[in-house]
C-alpha cells in the first residue's frame, strides 16, 4: 500500500497534462501511486495517458465515458490503494518537489485522518506567480471551526484540493463527490470539515492553481451554475439538522453558507435573465422557496414572509432583503 494516491482528473486538456503528471513525478518522496482518470477526453490526453502508464510504473490509467469532474475523482478514489488520497486538477500541479514529503512529515507528527495545505501558488500561462501564504502559522493542528476561522481571515477560498484525506475515513463517511453539479467543492468542503473532530495544518508549499486558462467551466454564468448553487443550499439546510452527525458549530456554519448561497443567486439572477428569461423565473420560484426555510433560521421573519408572499421578482423587496442578509453578518463565505 502505497502512502499517496493521487488522482488526476483528465478532460480537454492536453495543452497542461504534462506540466501537471511531471509535477508528480519529481517528487523527491516516491511512496505513492499516481491515478490518471480520462474522462472520455476528445483530444490527444487518453493516448497521453496511456503512454506515461507504459513508461512509469507508479502511473495507472481509468479510462471512462465523460462523467463530470466529480464522477472522474470518485472512479479514482474507488480504483485508489494508498492510504490518503491527494486531488490533484489535470490544469494545475504540485507547487515544488517536496510537497509529499511535507505532507507525509506532517501525517507522520499529528496522524489525523483530514489534512489542510494552507500555502497556495497561482499562476498564469505567463509566468506569473502570486502567493497566498496568509493562514496563521502558528496553527499546527485545529478544530474545523477553527480551520474555517481561520480561512476567513487569510481572505483564502477552501477548494477541495487543498485537502487531503485518509481513504478509509472517506470512504467509510461516504465522503465521495456529487455527481452531476458545478461548485462541487463546496457541496463537498462542510462533510469533510464537520465528520472530523481535529485537522493538521499543513504550511509547506504544496499547490499550485493555474488562473486564466482558456476554457476554464470556473467564473463562467449560465443557469445551471444558478440552479446548482440553489441544489447545494437545499442539502446544506438538510444537513444543518443532523446534530448526531455533525459539530454545532458545523451546523450553523452550513445554515449560514446555505444563506450565502441564496444571496449570491440573488444578487447575480439579473445576469441570467438577460441570457434566459425562462429560467430567471425558475431560479426566481426556487429561491422564494428557499426563502422560506431561513424564515426558521434568522430573526427576519417580516422581510422573509413578504417576500415569500409577493415573489423574488420584486426587485425593492429584494433589495431590503438583501440588505437585511448582508447587515446580519450571518452569511460566511470561506468554505
Amino acid at each position: 500500500m502505497p502512502k499517496f494516491s493521487i488522482i488526476v482528473p483528465i478532460y480537454k486538456v492536453e495543452k497542461y497534462l504534462d506540466e501537471c503528471v511531471q509535477s508528480v513525478l519529481s517528487q523527491k518522496f516516491s511512496d505513492y501511486e499516481c491515478v490518471l482518470v480520462d474522462d472520455g477526453s476528445p483530444d490527444n490526453c487518453p493516448a497521453m495517458c496511456d503512454e506515461y502508464a507504459k513508461k512509469y510504473e507508479k502511473i495507472k490509467v481509468i479510462h471512462q465515458k465523460n462523467g463530470g469532474l466529480s464522477d472522474a475523482r470518485n472512479a479514482g478514489i474507488l480504483q485508489a490503494v494508498g492510504e490518503y488520497i491527494v486531488l490533484l486538477d489535470s490544469d494545475d500541479k504540485f507547487a515544488d518537489k517536496n510537497v509529499l514529503q511535507n505532507l507525509f512529515d506532517v501525517i507522520q507528527k499529528y496522524k489525523t485522518d483530514v489534512v489542510v495545505n494552507v500555502n497556495l501558488l497561482t499562476f498564469t500561462d505567463d509566468g506569473e506567480k502570486e502567493l497566498f501564504d496568509g493562514y496563521d502559522k502558528s496553527i499546527a493542528i485545529a478544530s474545523p471551526n477553527c480551520i474555517v476561522t481561520g480561512f476567513n481571515k487569510a481572505l483564502m477560498y477552501m477548494a477541495g484540493c487543498f485537502f487531503v484525506l485518509n481513504r478509509e475515513y472517506l470512504i467509510k463517511n461516504d465522503l465521495f463527490f456529487k455527481k452531476g453539479i458545478l461548485h462541487e467543492d463546496e457541496h463537498w468542503m462542510p462533510r469533510v470539515l464537520f465528520t472530523t473532530q481535529q485537522i493538521s495544518v499543513n504550511h509547506s508549499p504544496f499547490y499550485a492553481y493555474r488562473t486564466g486558462r482558456e476554457g476554464s467551466i470556473t467564473g463562467k454564468l449560465s443557469p445551471q451554475r444558478l440552479f446548482d448553487m440553489l441544489s447545494i443550499a437545499d442539502d446544506l439546510i438538510e444537513w444543518s439538522k443532523d446534530e448526531k452527525t455533525y459539530a454545532k458549530d458545523g451546523c450553523r456554519i452550513m445554515k449560514d453558507r446555505a444563506l450565502a448561497f441564496c444571496e449570491a443567486v440573488f444578487t447575480r439572477s439579473d445576469e441570467i435573465k438577460r441570457q434566459d428569461k425562462n429560467a430567471y423565473r425558475s431560479i426566481c420560484k426556487e429561491l422564494s422557496q428557499k426563502i422560506k426555510k431561513f424564515s426558521k433560521f434568522y430573526s427576519m421573519r417580516k422581510y422573509l414572509k413578504i417576500a415569500a408572499f409577493f415573489g423574488v421578482d420584486n426587485a425593492k423587496l429584494l433589495l431590503k432583503l438583501h440588505a437585511k442578509i448582508k447587515g446580519a453578518g450571518k452569511c460566511r463565505k470561506s468554505l
